[in-house]
């Protein structure tokens, strides 16, 4: 009787995992095939909301990782994409696709060896697939070896592959052998095979270019423009066409518009400061150049040629510090030591003048010596620090993609508590059972806290938290239930006496010290933007502040909102929300690395916290660790700030 009850139960048990398998195993099938379809459909962040479900439901497959890097690749972050397909490898190492994809976007980040590697490998564990060799054909066309790109583009043809595009790359790869016969050809091929691929007549035209037939290339770039008006990359060409043939109207025109429909194009400022340069018009010129700088901060290049610039028009203190700064980002640029020397004997300098030029012949002098033995990697890093960002992204009606949408990027702001929300959305809960210091078992919190309840609902609990504290007095949740209410009505000072009465019936009440910082912070940034920018200022009712804005007490309220966010920590050291905080006061404060630490410990006991991987990528970017913050950006892109792939778009994706 015993064993039979056994066997039942051994039974019954082994159905119950059998059940759980196969619901498991199609809610994976599920999800894959959701992120299958938003990628078709090019809905990239909804395919990586899927993806990320199906890879926490069975980590072991290498498909949900290789569609998640496919989606990544898409918006442009190519350092998580390759994290995703370097994780698909590690799961499937025989799938030729996972390396044919890591290779591409190795090369976006200019890691060609490690590209032209994994391009190897993809093509040993398949042959006989035309995509690889076309893309490993690209890849060989940006390094200049222009004999394999062709042999690539040849091989891909020979496999029958059905693209107008390998047509244009091999034009291009013999254009670049200078046998623009044959490119010319290759481009009508492509031109022919998909009359309205724009790309083929621009291309025809850059080549036109090269052999100094600027009139022959404008009409294949209007071929180009009368396909697609708004092609910026055919605009852009047709500008420098026109220069060539000294039509300075229609070049301006075309660079403006250019502009207009991707208005982070540096390429377009940069020549559009040479043409003002031509007009006589230096002022503008320079300030072209600035832009190109905020886009390019590390372009070497422009700071030379703006510091020449500033040195002709009689600003020779600030071409050296252009000097300085291009030799501070390359310390070999021999072009900004000899510029510098100039500059130095002019400001009567000598010494110093002597010194650069010195230095200027011994860099020369190495270069052509040792030219052959300059590794790939140093002229590679030359490249970036001479490329322009922002190339040709257009800006227009139709382009919905999230990483294109030109938004202001600013921080992810406070997290406060809410009690009354108007939604759900963007609510975070922290369980408070058990702990000391909590008056509730769940705190719920979410950002920018001031903007979540609705005006009469807080009114209404406004009067009934006082009623409570007339029947209570000494009860501490009633005057911190009433604080954060006067908090969201903006009357911040007696929220803040609020608090303070909590706190003192309560000396541990945890929440009430962490509530009290924000709302003195608010209060801080509120006397601060009356003062600093003039605003007509009504904190409550027609009083006018009561509190003088001065530095020093300025420096006061920070260091109490700090000394709060301390004591939060000391009471609970895993309420996280509280390091999140403290970093984004810091950071607008100007602490930086103390804000990164912050974030970093918030991200410690909650690493799914999109929003202190969003702000500490930013703040690590604006400190220039580029790849540590193109990381944290992408990891808060894949948790679902969308606002990421615009950031990792504009700066992680040159």
């Amino acid at each position: 009787m015993r064993f039979g009850y056994i066997v039942r139960y051994l039974v019954f048990f082994s159905l119950m995992l059998l059940t759980s398998a196969i619901v498991k195993s199609q809610h994976i099938a599920n999800y894959l095939q959701l992120g299958k379809a938003e990628l078709s459909e090019n809905h990239y962040l909804k395919a990586v909301d899927y993806l990320n479900k199906a890879i926490q439901i069975n980590s072991a497959s290498y498909e949900g990782y290789f569609l998640r890097g496919i989606a990544k690749f898409s918006l442009g972050d190519y350092s998580g994409a390759e994290k995703d397909f370097t994780d698909a490898i590690a799961r499937d190492p025989y799938y030729a696709e996972s390396y044919h994809y890591r290779a591409i976007v190795r090369s976006q980040q200019y890691n060609f060896g490690g590209s032209l590697e994994d391009f190897k490998l993809a093509i040993e564990r398949d042959p006989k697939n035309a995509v690889i060799y076309a893309n490993r054909a690209r890849t060989y066309l940006f390094l200049k070896q222009f004999k394999k790109s062709k042999d690539d583009c040849d091989k891909a043809i020979s496999l029958k592959y059905k693209n107008s595009g390998v047509y244009i790359l091999r034009g291009m790869a013999e254009s670049g052998l200078e046998k623009y016969d044959n490119a010319l050809a290759d481009f009508d091929r492509a031109s022919r095979y998909d009359p309205e691929d724009s790309y083929s007549y621009v291309q025809k035209g850059v080549t036109l270019m090269a052999m100094k037939k600027a009139d022959s290339a404008i009409v294949e770039f209007n071929k180009a423009l009368a396909i697609d008006s708004v092609d910026s990359y055919a605009l852009f060409n047709r500008s420098m066409a026109r220069m060539e043939t000294s039509d300075t109207t229609g070049a301006m025109k075309d660079l403006n518009k250019v502009i207009q429909l991707a208005p982070f194009n540096s390429m377009a400022y940069y020549n559009r400061a040479i043409l003002r340069i031509k007009k006589g018009d230096m002022k503008a010129a320079i300030a072209d150049l600035d832009k190109v700088i905020a886009l390019n901060p590390d372009n070497i290049a422009v700071y030379l040629f703006r510091g020449q610039l500033k040195q002709s028009v009689g600003d020779p203190e600030g071409a050296l510090k252009d000097f300085d700064k291009a030799i501070e980002i390359y310390p070999d640029f021999a072009d900004a030591y000899f510029e510098r020397s100039r500059v130095k004997k002019q400001l009567l300098d000598f010494k110093g003048s002597e010194e650069d030029y010195k230095m200027a012949y011994s860099i020369n002098k190495f270069d052509f010596e040792n030219n052959d033995s300059l590794k790939i990697e140093e002229v590679m890093y030359l490249k970036r620090l001479m490329a322009f960002s922002g190339e040709f992204s257009d800006k227009n009606t139709n382009d919905t993609k999230i990483e294109n949408e030109y938004v202001d990027i600013d921080l992810k702001s406070l997290f406060g508590v809410v009690l009354f929300a108007k939604s759900i959305a963007g609510t975070k809960m922290y369980d408070t059972y058990e702990k000391k210091g909590y008056h509730t078992t769940v705190v719920t919190l979410k950002e920018s806290d001031g903007d979540n309840t609705d005006e009469a609902v807080t009114a209404r609990q406004i009067r009934l938290f006082t009623d409570k504290i007339e029947n209570e007095p000494y009860n501490p949740v009633n005057y911190y239930n009433r604080g954060l209410m006067l908090a969201c009505s903006r009357d911040f000072e007696k929220a803040i006496s609020d608090f303070d009465k909590a706190i003192m019936f309560d000396p541990e009440y945890t929440m009430a010290y962490f509530c009290r910082a924000n709302t003195r912070y608010k209060l801080i940034e509120l006397i601060k933007s009356y003062y600093d920018y003039k605003h007509p200022f009504n904190p409550v009712g027609n009083k006018a502040p009561t509190i003088k804005r001065d530095t020093t007490y300025i420096k006061q309220e920070y260091n109490k909102v700090i000394g709060d966010y301390n004591k939060v920590e000391k009471l609970d050291p895993e309420f996280y929300f509280t390091y999140y905080n403290k970093g984004y006061v810091k950071s607008l404060e100007g602490d930086y690395w103390g804000a990164v630490s912050d974030f970093s410990k918030a991200i410690k006991y909650d690493d799914k916290f999109a929003e202190a991987y969003y702000n500490r990528g930013l703040i690590l970017l604006f400190l220039k660790i580029n790849k540590k913050a193109c990381n944290d950006l992408s990891t808060a892109g894949e948790l679902g700030v969308t606002e990421a792939y615009t950031v990792i778009k504009r700066y992680c994706s040159k």
